[in-house]
C-alpha cells in the first residue's frame, strides 16, 4: 500500500475517525512545502499539525466534514510555507477522510479560476448563470420546484471603512463557508458581486429553501470580527425567486426578480427575507421602475421633460391678479406622455429629484420674462440640499432674475419632516427678497403648529377636502377653517382641485382667495400662456406662474 501512495503523482493524506493522519505520502509533504520532513513524522499525528500549511483547508475540514454538513468539498489554495497552487479534494470515506493534493500551479489552476472567484473560492458570477440557465430551460418540463437566491451583506461597507478591506475580506469568506455548511452537495454557491452572493437550489420547495436562508442569516449574525478591541459584525437580506420559464425568458430577469426580492427584504425590518410574488405582480412593478429609471436618466441627459402651464384665478377679486401653476411632463422614446405619478415617485426612490429640480428651475428663469412672477416647487430632498441656495442665487445672477419674481413652493410633508432645514432655507432665500408657499395644507397632523415656524406667503388647501366641499360638511368645515386661520395671520389661500361649478362657488362662499382646476382652465404651453397674457392683461399687472414637477403626489 506504501509503495502504490508514493509513487502517485499527487499528495495522498488520510484522516482516521480519531482525527489523527494515518496516512501521508512524500508528494503531500513536497506540495506543502514540507519536503524536508519524513511523512513518518507526521503518522499518528493529530490533523491540526497541518493548520500551518494549508490553514482554509482544515478550517473547512472541522465546518464542513467533521460537522457532517458535507461529505466532501473541493479548495483551491496556496501554502503559507511555498509558492505552490494547490486544488486539495476533502472527501469523507467509510474509515476516515480522504485528501487528495493536486499542483495547479499553471493549467489546471487557470481553469478553476476562470470559474471561480479568487477570494472565497465560489463560483463567480459567470458561471453561476449558465448553471441557472441550464435549469431555466428545463423548467417548462419539470414538475420539480428550484429557486434562485440573492444574498446582500448588510453594513458591510462600515467593516470596510472601520477595519480596512482586509477584514472585509476576511468576513467574506466566513460568510462563504457559512453558505456552503448549510446547504446541500448539489446547490450552487456563487459570489456574484462586492458583497452579494447567490444560491441555486435545484429540487428545492419554497418553504426548504426559506429555512436554508434563514439558517445562513442566524449563522452570519454570529460572524464577530474583533479589530482594534472592537467587535465588527454583518447581517444579511435575501430575495428569494422560483424558477419558472413562464415568468422568467432569461436569466438575467431572474436573477433580477430575486435581486429584487432582496431590496424588497432589506425594506423589511422584521423578516429580512422576501420571495417574488408573481401573484402580486412585484417583478412586473420592479421591471416598470427600472424602466422608468432608465428614461428618467436619459430624459436629465437629454433634455426631454417639459412644462405644462394651468392658471390658478382669483375667486373674488378680479382685480387680483393670476397665477400659472406648471406640471412637469416626459415623453417616452415613442411619443407618448408618461403619467407624473408613475416616474415621480420613481425619481423619489432614485434620489433623482434634486436634480430634475434643479432642471425647472433652470429652464423658468432662462424664460422668464420682465413682467412674470413664478412660483416654482421644491421637493423635500431638493430642500435637504445646501448647496441650492446658492444655485438659485447664481442663476438669478445668471438670467437678471428679480427675487420678488419669484415664489418658492413646499409641500406641508416635506416641510415637516426636514424642519430644520427648510427653517434655514427659507431664512435665507427670505433675507434675498424670495417669497415661499405651503403646499397640500390641511394632510399634516400638526398643520397649525408648524406655520409659526415658517415664514410664508401662500397656504395651498388640499384638494383632498375641497373635491368634496359641495357634498361633505366636514371637508366646507375644514376649507373654512383653514382660510380663516391663514387670514388672520396675514397670508392668502389657494383651492385646488376645483373640477365643477358648484365647488367654485363653495369658495366664494367661503371666501377663499385663488382657485385652480379643470373647471377654471385646462394646462397650455408656455408659448401660448405668454401670448393670452399679452392679449388679455395689462401692462401694470404682473403675471403669475407656478411651476411644479408634478401633480398632487410628488411636487418638484
Amino acid at each position: 500500500m506504501s509503495s502504490i501512495v508514493g509513487a502517485v503523482p499527487f499528495g495522498i493524506i488520510v484522516i482516521s475517525h480519531q482525527k489523527e493522519i494515518e496516512i501521508i505520502n512524500a508528494r503531500a509533504l513536497e506540495f506543502l512545502g514540507l519536503e524536508d520532513a519524513l511523512p513518518s513524522n507526521f503518522v499518528d499525528e493529530s490533523y491540526q499539525i497541518l493548520k500551518a500549511s494549508i490553514p482554509e483547508v482544515v478550517d473547512k475540514f472541522e465546518k464542513l466534514i467533521l460537522s457532517r454538513k458535507r461529505r466532501h468539498f473541493s479548495h483551491p489554495c496556496s501554502s503559507p510555507l511555498n509558492d505552490l497552487e494547490l486544488f486539495i479534494t476533502c472527501k469523507s470515506m467509510l474509515h476516515g477522510t480522504l485528501l487528495i493534493i493536486e499542483d495547479r500551479t499553471e493549467k489546471k489552476a487557470l481553469m478553476h479560476q476562470n470559474s471561480h472567484d479568487h477570494l472565497t473560492q465560489v463560483l463567480n458570477r459567470q458561471t453561476f448563470e449558465r448553471r441557472v440557465d441550464t435549469v431555466l430551460q428545463s423548467s417548462l418540463e419539470s414538475t420539480k420546484t428550484s429557486v434562485v437566491v440573492f444574498i446582500d451583506l448588510d453594513r458591510f461597507k462600515l467593516v470596510n471603512d472601520l477595519a480596512g478591506h482586509s477584514a472585509g475580506d476576511e468576513i467574506l469568506k466566513q460568510v462563504s463557508t457559512i453558505i456552503l455548511s448549510c446547504v446541500r452537495n448539489r446547490d450552487s454557491v456563487a459570489r456574484i458581486g462586492g458583497d452579494e452572493f447567490a444560491l441555486l437550489l435545484e429540487d428545492c420547495s419554497l418553504s426548504k429553501a426559506q429555512d436554508t436562508v434563514n439558517l445562513i442569516l442566524k449563522k452570519v449574525e454570529k460572524i464577530n470580527l474583533v479589530h482594534l478591541g472592537r467587535a465588527l459584525s454583518v447581517s444579511l437580506s435575501a430575495g428569494i425567486a422560483p424558477i419558472d420559464k413562464a415568468l422568467y425568458s432569461d436569466v438575467s430577469q431572474l436573477i433580477n426578480a430575486a435581486d429584487a426580492a432582496c431590496r424588497y427584504a432589506k425594506g423589511d425590518n422584521e423578516n429580512r427575507i422576501h420571495v417574488m410574488d408573481s401573484s402580486k405582480s412585484e417583478y412586473a412593478l420592479f421591471m416598470q421602475d427600472r424602466n422608468l429609471l432608465s428614461i428618467l436618466d436619459e430624459a436629465i441627459a437629454n433634455d426631454h421633460f417639459f412644462l405644462m402651464f394651468q392658471r390658478i384665478s382669483p375667486v373674488n377679486d378680479s382685480n387680483n391678479r393670476c397665477h400659472y401653476e406648471a406640471l412637469l411632463r416626459l415623453q417616452s422614446e415613442d411619443g407618448e406622455n408618461i403619467p407624473p405619478g408613475l416616474f415621480i415617485p420613481v425619481a423619489e426612490r432614485s434620489k433623482l429629484m434634486p436634480k430634475i429640480d434643479r432642471w425647472v428651475i433652470d429652464r423658468v428663469f432662462s424664460q422668464l420674462t420682465p413682467n412674470m412672477h413664478v412660483a416654482i416647487n421644491l421637493s423635500g430632498q431638493s430642500i435637504s440640499d445646501r448647496k441650492l441656495g446658492d444655485f438659485i442665487l447664481s442663476l438669478a445672477h445668471k438670467y437678471i432674475v428679480k427675487p420678488e419674481q419669484i415664489t418658492f413652493e413646499i409641500t406641508e410633508t416635506a416641510a415637516i419632516e426636514n424642519i430644520e432645514k427648510t427653517q434655514e432655507f427659507i431664512a435665507m432665500l427670505r433675507c434675498e427678497g424670495y417669497a415661499f408657499a405651503l403646499d397640500d395644507f390641511g394632510t399634516g397632523l400638526s398643520s397649525y403648529q408648524y406655520l409659526k415656524n415658517l415664514p410664508i406667503d401662500y397656504i395651498k388647501i388640499d384638494g383632498m377636502f375641497v373635491k368634496e366641499i359641495d357634498e361633505d360638511e366636514f371637508s366646507y368645515a375644514m376649507i373654512k377653517s383653514i382660510n380663516s386661520f391663514a387670514h388672520t395671520i396675514g397670508l392668502k389661500t389657494i383651492a385646488e382641485f376645483v373640477t365643477s361649478a358648484p365647488i367654485h362657488e363653495k369658495l366664494k362662499e367661503i371666501g377663499v382667495d385663488f382657485a385652480q382646476g379643470f373647471y377654471l382652465h385646462k394646462p397650455q404651453i408656455l408659448e401660448q400662456i405668454i401670448k393670452n397674457t399679452e392679449l388679455d392683461v395689462p401692462p401694470e399687472d404682473n403675471v403669475v406662474l407656478e411651476l411644479k414637477g408634478s401633480v398632487r403626489c410628488a411636487p418638484v
